[in-house]
């Protein structure tokens, strides 16, 4: 009788027990896929109500956290962007004039920081990353480098080391995309092209000479063979990749379409110091204007080599990304069917 009274008395607990775990268990299927991994495994389930009641709870307070700091507003309507200021410039460091032959430009100049934010500059290749490295340093004053180390710095005479250059430079170029080559916590601006122009730009890019791959190109039929259908098909992947992986797991980011980056320059350029939290200087701003094209502009091959069948890839890997954008509170890519 002593061990019915006491079951009677735990029996309420365990029934509300139950209808939690089931309430817990069907919004943890029903919920939304997540677009980021957590950092670490979960811990090992040994089977226990409670435990198990804890790990429900704790995994839905965990996907609520998650999805609030993980979403990311385009400009400064997130209310995180940081305090614009001046960086302090490295006095040991070389500085050169941007527009030397402009009298009216003249007095601007590009220098080293001391101990500014890192934040990577993203891009699948031939997505305009260097020009938008002219445009920064332009609109900053501060240098910009790559993780490449055989890569010259623009306007200097030094390549782009960056143990040197710690801490140094504004923004730090790169094509790799993975989680240990950009770093969850290090703010980055995703730069985004219509993939099939950024394929066909890369394939002319690889297959020029070294000393001309800016000023080369292939002749026309060279797209039209196996090897650049199967070029294009690994390549749309990696760009693919490329823009997921920042887009699920880079906190703070910003992405920049290059489309519109091409159609107002300057737009764009207030959006990306704002995110890097310098102010907007409009006397460079300008002399930027004037001066917008920079040296970095390649050669523009207008050529569709894709088949029925990639067009419909292409289209189904923009789909892919532009649903990740909405995720993220970023708008979806352009039209490229325009």
């Amino acid at each position: 009788m002593k061990l019915r009274n006491g079951f009677l008395r735990y029996f309420p607990a365990l029934v509300l027990f139950g209808i939690l775990l089931i309430i817990g268990c069907a919004f943890r299927d029903a919920g939304p896929v997540r677009l980021v991994s957590k950092a670490a495994p979960s811990p090992p389930r040994y089977g226990g109500i409670q435990d198990t009641l804890r790990d429900v709870f704790m995994d839905m307070l965990y996907d609520e956290e998650e999805e609030n700091e993980w979403k990311a507003m385009p400009d400064e309507r997130n209310g995180q962007l940081p305090e614009a200021r001046w960086p302090l410039l490295d006095p040991s460091m070389p500085n050169v004039p941007l527009w030397p032959s402009d009298p009216a430009c003249s007095m601007y100049n590009v220098s080293f920081a001391l101990n500014i934010t890192k934040t990577f500059l993203v891009s699948y290749p031939r997505s305009g990353n260097s020009w938008t490295r002219y445009l920064i340093e332009g609109a900053s004053g501060v240098a910009t480098a790559a993780i490449y180390p055989k890569e010259k710095l623009y306007h200097f005479e030094m390549l782009s080391d960056l143990q040197q250059l710690r801490g140094k430079v504004i923004l730090t170029k790169t094509h790799l995309s993975g989680r240990r080559d950009v770093p969850d916590e290090v703010p980055a601006i995703l730069l985004l092209r219509n993939p099939a122009k950024s394929i066909v730009s890369f394939y002319n890019y690889m297959r020029a000479p070294r000393y001309a791959r800016w000023r080369h190109n292939v002749s026309y039929q060279a797209y039209f063979n196996t090897g650049f259908a199967n070029f294009a098909n690994h390549q749309l992947f990696k760009w693919t990749k490329l823009a997921k992986d920042r887009l699920s797991y880079s906190r703070r980011l910003l992405v920049v379409p290059y489309e519109e980056l091409r159609e107002d320059p300057i737009a764009q350029v207030r959006r990306a110091l704002a995110f890097l939290g310098i102010p907007a200087d409009e006397g460079r701003l300008a002399c930027l204007q004037n001066h917008i094209q920079g040296p970095a502009l390649g050669l523009q091959r207008q050529v569709d080599p894709y088949s029925p069948e990639q067009k419909v890839a292409l289209a189904e890997a923009v789909a892919s990304i532009s649903e990740l954008l909405r995720k993220r509170n970023f708008p979806p890519l352009p039209d490229y069917n325009e």
